[in-house]
Formats: C-alpha cells, sequence, structure tokens
C-alpha cells in the first residue's frame, strides 16, 4: 500500500460521525477550486478520468472558468469530489488547512474524478475563475469490502443521455442527411460517446432560434430556452419527430431545413467578428467576460463558415441573442418550408451593417444586465432589444423602397 498526503485548505468545515459504522467520520470541505490539490489517486473510482474532450465535460470546463454560469456557482452545479481516506488532520486552525492521507492503490477519488481532473487542467492553464468553489467530501476508516459498494452508488448517476437514445430511434437521421455533404460533419457528436467539438443540442438549438412557427416575428416570445435549457429544444425536437415521423414535410423543425447550414454560418461570422467590430469603435474587448480566449498552443475555429481561426471569439451566452435577432429574416415559402427574406446573402449584408449597432446594444447589456454571458444568454429584455434593433432595420428599409417607387 502506498501513501498519498495532500493538504487542502477550506472555506468552511464539518465533521459528523456515522450513526451505523463506528469507525467511519465523514468530513465535508468548502473549497475554493484554485486551491483543489493535483494528483489525487483515483484508483476507488468506478470510471477512469478520461474523454474529457466530451460535451457534457467541456460544458463543466466553462462553468468553472465562468464563461456559461455565474462565478462563484459552480459548487451550486456540481456534485463534488468524494475522497476515501486513511486519515484527516486539521493542521492549521486559522486558515483551516486539512492534511489527508490516502491509499494510492484502493483509496483516493470515489467519486467525482473528472471534475478533479477539470479542475487541475484549469489550474495548470491558469483558466479556473478565482470566485469558484468545489464541495469535498472525504470518508475515513471505511472498510475494503466497503469500497466497492460505495463506488458502485456514487456513480449510478451516469445515466444513458436522452440524444443517445433519440440518436438510436432515428430521431437525427435527417439531421445527419443535411450536415453530411459538410466539411464539418465530423465535428458533430450525436451520442454522448461521441468525441466532438459540437453537439447535435447545438443544431437544434440553432433551429429554434430561428423558429418562426412557434416564435413568430410578430409576437413577444423568443426562444431563450436555446441557451437557457438545451433539454427543452431537444424534448420539443424529438416530439415534433415522433408526431410527423411519417409525414416529415409537416414537421416544424425539418420545414426549418433549408436555413440550417446557412444559420451555422452567420453564428461562425458573429463570434469571429464581434470582438474586432467592438475594438474599432473604441471598446477593449480584452477586458469583457463575453468574449473567450483560446488556451495557450490552441486557436478557436470556425467550421460552419470557414472563416480564419484566431485566439478569441464570442461566447455562446452573448451569442444566441444576436444570432436570434436574425429570425426577423426567416419567411415561409410556397411550400411552407423556412426561406431567407431576399436570400443568404442579403442576411449576410445585413450583419455587416447592423453589426457595430448589435455589438453596441451587447455591451451596453454588460453594464446593465452583467458582465457575464450567463446573464445576457438569460435575459428575456436583451432578446427582444436585438430582435427589434433588426425589426426596426427592416422597417425603415421598407419604408425607404415604399417612398422610392412613389417618387
Amino acid at each position: 500500500m502506498g501513501k498519498q498526503v495532500h493538504r487542502i485548505p477550506a472555506f468552511e468545515s464539518r465533521r459528523v460521525s456515522h450513526p451505523v459504522f463506528g469507525t467511519i467520520n465523514k468530513y465535508w470541505l468548502t473549497v475554493k477550486a484554485t486551491d483543489f490539490p493535483p494528483g489525487i489517486s483515483s484508483a476507488a473510482n468506478a470510471r477512469e478520468p478520461v474523454g474529457l474532450n466530451r460535451m457534457v465535460y467541456r460544458d463543466v470546463r466553462a462553468s468553472l472558468e465562468g464563461k456559461e454560469a455565474i462565478p462563484g456557482s459552480f459548487d451550486l452545479m456540481n456534485k463534488g469530489i468524494t475522497i476515501l481516506a486513511l486519515s484527516v488532520r486539521l493542521i492549521d486552525k486559522d486558515k483551516q488547512v486539512f492534511e489527508v492521507v490516502v491509499d494510492d492503490q484502493d483509496g483516493g477519488i470515489v467519486d467525482g474524478a473528472h471534475t478533479a481532473k477539470i479542475i487541475e487542467k484549469c489550474n495548470i492553464d491558469g483558466t479556473t475563475h478565482p470566485e469558484q468553489y468545489v464541495e469535498v467530501f472525504i470518508r475515513t476508516g471505511v472498510e475494503n469490502e466497503l469500497i466497492t459498494d460505495i463506488a458502485r452508488g456514487l456513480n449510478t448517476g451516469m445515466q444513458v443521455a436522452p440524444k443517445s437514445i433519440y440518436n438510436i430511434d432515428g430521431v437525427f437521421d435527417w439531421l445527419k442527411a443535411e450536415v453530411a455533404s459538410k466539411p464539418y460533419k465530423d465535428m458533430i457528436s450525436w451520442r454522448e460517446s461521441d468525441n466532438a467539438n459540437y453537439d447535435v443540442r447545438d443544431l437544434i438549438s440553432v433551429l429554434e432560434m430561428f423558429n418562426i412557427f412557434d416564435f413568430p416575428n410578430d409576437g413577444g416570445k423568443h426562444p431563450i430556452s436555446a441557451y437557457e435549457k438545451w433539454s427543452i429544444p431537444l424534448e420539443k425536437f424529438a416530439n415534433d419527430y415522433e408526431e410527423n415521423n411519417k409525414k416529415l414535410k409537416s414537421s416544424k423543425y425539418y420545414r426549418l431545413r433549408p436555413i440550417l447550414n446557412d444559420a451555422l454560418t452567420l453564428y461562425d461570422h458573429i463570434r469571429h467578428d464581434f470582438r474586432d467590430i467592438h475594438n474599432e469603435a473604441g471598446g477593449s474587448a480584452g477586458k469583457m467576460n463575453i468574449v473567450e480566449e483560446a488556451s495557450k498552443g490552441r486557436k478557436l475555429e470556425f467550421p460552419f463558415a470557414n472563416l480564419p481561426s484566431t485566439d478569441y471569439r464570442l461566447t455562446k451566452g452573448a451569442s444566441y441573442p444576436i444570432l436570434a435577432a436574425f429570425r426577423n429574416m426567416v419567411v415561409q415559402d410556397s411550400s411552407g418550408n423556412a426561406a431567407w427574406q431576399g436570400g443568404f446573402r442579403s442576411v449576410l449584408r445585413l450583419w455587416s451593417e447592423a453589426a457595430s449597432e448589435l455589438v453596441l446594444e451587447t455591451y451596453n447589456a454588460t453594464k446593465e444586465i452583467g458582465r457575464m454571458p450567463d446573464q445576457l444568454g438569460k435575459n428575456r429584455k436583451h432578446w427582444d432589444n436585438l430582435h427589434m434593433k433588426i425589426q426596426l432595420r427592416l422597417l425603415r428599409a421598407q419604408l425607404i423602397a415604399q417612398r422610392g417607387k412613389k417618387a
């Protein structure tokens, strides 16, 4: 048996005895993520901490870095890290520093190994937000015969994701066909186990933002759930398929199919252009939390629009309300399918013309609503303001055209 000794400083701590097993003590620590020690053995964990590029773990990292969640909320969204230890000793009462000794062959992290590895990588990269904390649960005095049962019990929460089931049922088949000829077809995850940069829910969320059938442009509702809660558009998409799989032409999302790849292209343009437009207007995007920076040695790609890779891009939370404002450019064609008013070139031209106004509106929103992308992505007023900006531009253009005809 090898031993590891780790020191963990806690913001707050608590110790309780087990009501049945007299040898077991349970410790609960709230630990600053930047203080969580690296290299704790995960020998007791039922799952090896691999596959960190899977979408679910990229989301965890984004929240830890404060990109897609409010800083300080990580411990509220993450179930934490559980460690089986040989002993725990308080060695500095004033600073609440604990010495934790683990068996590196049979003990260590029994649940939350992926969380620990993500924290370790972010700490190395220097991207962990300083206001993030993680819950650490430590158990001492656990007999060997209990370890397997504990590991099995704590790791039953990883259920098969709904998208994996939908994938088996053929729900995504027409979506796959729609992107099959595109260079980014292999960059999309269709199942939970897929290792890809984008997720099928990204595609569905983009469709939802242009869903003129459920969110008509003359109404007051906006598809905020496309950002706020992925599960809602995913479930809507699956239910729509269930109702219309024998008559796809009646499906709302299938009728949005003709604009999907163009919408993804527009999404890339918005994320790619935002920082430069803001800086050209005299701003300093480097100080904006809604703009994310590539990690060391990497570049951020824009595969949908085939744009040059860069060190910066607009975060999802800030880009979705801008993208959804272009729902104003979607109309129904003679067959009832979605189409771009004036063609997709008109959409890109409108982005070029309106970009500075939309960027300024977004920047002002960071001062009024909050600096974090999550705050923008969930704010109904912000979605409405951006939608109105595009709507007014189109109305002014129509009015000028009508006056020109009369003249």
